[in-house]
């Protein structure tokens, strides 16, 4: 699997340059906790990015945290990240999830044959494309396992996979709290509704939508949707943010 030539030609731009302009565009396109990340964490500590992809996430957290390290599975991005984000995260490229091993990983790939790099994922989680498959084994740690101290950030956008991340990264959460992002709404999970409310009490969070700037009560306004996405609606994000009660 190879990088597509346009993203080659990215990694010829100045970092800071590249990073800045998709950070404005993701904070308008479904990322809105972008803007707030400094208000949602204490600075200092560690900040961790569970797939990561290109990096954009993990470099605003740069600008945050002391120290920033970057999950991603996908052994072309993760050059990728390594390289535009270098002096700002360390980034490792394993998959997440609640237990170590190896596994598939599942890329999909649309009719008309582009490859959906983005949306790589451990549990072919978009069955719209499941006849057309890119598949390659990746290591898979659980979090936990790698023993970070003072952890105040987690985001975690791994298309299906985000229960898990957080089951292998019990104990980092129980010591730490950190405040959380985790892509939920972005229709691969088929009732985020009730997956936000078992995350909420398995953990002890309270769960936010972010929407211009401001923090909804995130179960009712989940239910709100009438769906799994924020695809289609007003609202702006395809997180849930996760707060220590």
């Amino acid at each position: 699997m190879a990088l597509p030539f346009r993203e080659k030609l990215l990694m010829l731009m100045p970092p800071s340059r590249y990073y800045r302009r998709r950070i404005e565009q993701e904070t308008r396109s479904g990322e809105p906790e972008l803007a707030i990340l400094a208000d949602l964490m204490q600075r200092g500590g560690t900040a961790v990015d569970v797939g990561a992809n290109q990096g954009f996430f993990a470099f605003a957290l740069a600008g945050i945290a002391n120290r920033v390290v970057a999950f991603e599975p996908n052994p072309d991005y993760a050059f990728f990240a390594r390289w535009m984000l270098r002096g700002h995260a360390e980034v490792l490229n394993c998959a997440l999830s609640d237990r170590p091993g190896r596994a598939a990983f599942y890329v999909p790939v649309r009719d008309d044959g582009l490859v959906l790099h983005l949306a790589g994922n451990l549990k072919q989680a978009h069955a719209q494309f499941a006849k057309t498959m890119q598949t390659f084994e990746v290591e898979v740690r659980t979090l936990d396992s790698f023993g970070l101290t003072d952890v105040r950030f987690i985001k975690v956008d791994v298309e299906g996979s985000e229960r898990e991340v957080l089951d292998g990264a019990r104990g980092t959460i129980a010591r730490d709290r950190p405040a959380m992002v985790l892509e939920l709404l972005s229709g691969t999970h088929e009732d985020p509704h009730g997956l936000t409310a078992a995350i909420c009490q398995d953990f002890g969070y309270d769960a936010y939508v972010v929407q211009h700037g401001e923090k909804l009560p995130g179960l009712p306004t989940i239910a709100s949707l009438g769906k799994n996405t924020t695809w289609g609606t007003p609202f702006e994000s395809r997180n849930v943010l996760f707060l220590p009660r």
